[in-house]
Parts: structure tokens; sequence; C-alpha cells
């Protein structure tokens, strides 16, 4: 699912989430289908990763981490590689426009990449809503579960509801920076408990679907998609907070149930889903990777097509973009795998070596000592 995700988060990119950004501002910026696209993508896809993280909380987090362990593993794997990541991403982007003019022009510049790391900046709010997500189940886990039990995940998926909603009339009537992070936090909770919540439910499905049909198993994710879509087209624009709730629990639905079709079809199918489903999880497992380093190559590829060839079509234009933004990561990771301060700047352990399996000795031989 992971892999899934992180592959539509540089589809988009690609499109460009609004009408000035990526392929859709080369083209007419009321293009309906680029437009529809990058938003029914939108109207799930973030919710998805935010319940995927809820999820993964919920199958490998610690059950009583200390508040010392718990802030030294977000500074490590979030917070590290925004600190270093986020003010370099700001700086390609400005010089993309043109060149700084004089000395005063490059100090306003460089004193200006500090901002990047609060308010979130471009691709970073990802980090601090996963950060205050998890802080705030931590504290509620923390004190609320000696009361409440097995139902602690459920009073806390009720308390994110309510705490969204009594939140905003406030956030909606003040500005600010605490303002906007309150917004952040409260609003994705919601999908961050909601993972935590359906967790315990993810085998026992998982199972039913493995065991059903492979007709069943291909007609469930279309199901999802044709309500998300569905969902889509029925509720105005103007009320994207309700689209988003129901179409992230849809996607999230949706992109399970597609993953289990995938490995169901890669155990049973031949080679060739198995090597599919090989890539579909090695993405994942990069998906950091992927997150950090997609911008550069995606905005590249557009810049590089649109001066040797403004007539590009849009199709090839969402083609190169989307394997520059997967292959030029993956070509970032392959070069600098190994390399301490590489995986410390994206907030991963360096890859344990595979031991090297000893020699056996032929038959007839004894082995040599």
């Amino acid at each position: 699912m992971r892999g899934i995700g992180i592959l539509l988060v540089v589809l988009v990119h690609v499109l460009g989430v609004d009408a000035v950004h990526g392929v859709r501002k080369l083209f007419p910026p009321n293009r309906a289908d680029l437009r529809v696209l990058v938003d029914i993508i939108h109207s799930f896809n973030m919710a998805v990763m935010l319940m995927g993280s809820g999820v993964a909380v919920a199958a490998f987090g610690k059950e009583d981490p200390s508040l010392v362990d718990f802030l030294r593993k977000k500074l490590n794997k979030l917070f590290v590689p925004m600190l270093v990541w986020a003010p370099v991403l700001f700086l390609m982007q400005e010089l993309s426009w043109g060149l700084p003019h004089g000395k005063e022009a490059w100090l306003k510049l460089f004193l200006q990449m500090p901002t990047t790391w609060f308010p979130p900046y471009s691709i970073f709010w990802f980090v601090h809503a996963l950060v205050g997500c998890t802080l705030v189940a931590w504290v509620f886990r923390r004190f609320a579960a000696p009361v409440f039990g097995r139902w602690t995940w459920a009073a806390y998926f009720g308390l994110t509801l309510v705490m969204h909603l009594a939140a905003s009339p406030w956030t909606s009537l003040h500005t600010g920076v605490l303002n906007e992070y309150v917004e952040l936090i409260l609003y994705w909770n919601r999908f961050f408990a909601l993972g935590i919540l359906v967790y315990p439910w993810l085998a026992p499905v998982r199972q039913w679907l493995s065991r059903s049909a492979v007709s069943v198993q291909a007609l469930v994710p279309a199901t999802f998609l044709g309500l998300i879509i569905l969902v889509y087209a029925l509720l105005p624009l103007e009320q994207y907070s309700v689209v988003n709730a129901i179409n992230g629990t849809l996607g999230f639905c949706m992109l399970f149930s597609l993953t289990v079709f995938l490995r169901g079809r890669s155990l049973h199918w031949g080679s060739v889903w198995r090597f599919a489903w090989s890539r579909l999880s090695f993405t994942g497992s990069i998906s950091m990777i992927l997150y950090l380093f997609h911008l550069y190559f995606v905005s590249g590829m557009r810049i590089g097509l649109e001066r040797l060839h403004p007539e590009t079509a849009v199709g090839v234009h969402v083609v190169l973009g989307t394997l520059a933004g997967c292959v030029g990561p993956w070509l970032i990771y392959m070069l600098f795998k190994g390399q301490g301060w590489f995986h410390w700047s994206i907030g991963s352990s360096r890859p344990v070596p595979r031991p090297v399996p000893a020699e056996q000795p032929r038959e007839g031989l004894a082995p040599t000592p």
C-alpha cells in the first residue's frame, strides 16, 4: 500500500497540485481531464497515507515507549530528513526561477532557508502532521489506556472527531502559524486514529479476500474505485473536507484490497507478477527516498521537455515525468547506499550486509580445516 501511495504522490506532483504547478501550468488551467484526475487522487491518497501510518504504529510500535525514546525516534526518522532536505528543496525551487543578482540577493535567499522548517513548507507538511498525530496518540495511550482498556483506540478515534469539530470554529476565525498547525494536526489525526482502530480487523479481512475467487478479489478494489469517483462527482467541490473524509476511508479499503489481489497473483500467476510485486514492495520500502527527492526529477523532466520540445503531448509529460520521479530517487539511493551520512539524512539505518553463505563441500570430499 505504501508503494502504491508514494507512486500516486509522484503522479500528482507530475500533474500539478493546482493549475500553476506541474504539467497543468503548461496547458489551459481549466483543462478538465488533468484537474479531475488530480482532484480524485487528492481526495483519498494523503488520507490513506495517514491511515497507513496509524496501522504501522499499531502493528510495529512499542506498547509503552518512554517520552525520550519516542522523541528520539521521531527526531531521527522524520525531523532530521526535514531539517536537512527542506532547505535544499527550497533552494532548488528558487534557483529554477533564475539566479539572484548581487550579494544582497544571495544573502536574502540564504536567510530564507531556515523558514522552510516551519510553518510546513511544500511536501514537508506531512512530517509535521505525522509527528503531531503520533505525539497526541502517545499522550492519550500513556494516560487513558489504564482507564479504557481494550476500548482505548475506539475512545481515541471518537475523541479525534470531537476535537476537530470543537476546534473548527476557532481555526476558521483566526489566522497565524499556531492556528494553521492546530488545524493541520487535528484534521489529519482523524485518519491516523482510524488506521490504529481498524488494524485488528485487517488480518481477518485479508484472509477472507485471499480465500475468495479471483474475480471477487478484482471486483472489490474496482468497486471502491467506482464509489470514490461517485462521491467526487456527486458532492460539490466546496465540501472538500467531507469528500476527503469519505474517500479517504474508501481509498484505504481500495488500496488494501488491491494489494491483497496483487500479492495473490504474484504467488499464482508466474514470474512477471512476482517481479511486479517485488518492485512494488521495494518501492514501498524506499518511500522516504522517493518522498524526499522525486520533485527534483519531476521538475527537471518537465523543464527539459518544455525547452527541447514545447509542443510535447501531455501523455508524454506524464509518463516521462513519473518515470523520472521514480528512477531518479532510486539512482540516488543506489549511489549513496551504505554511506552513513546519507542514511542519517534520510532517517534510515544503514543496511546490514547479508552474510555470505559458507561454501558447501562437494560430495565425497572432507571440508577444509
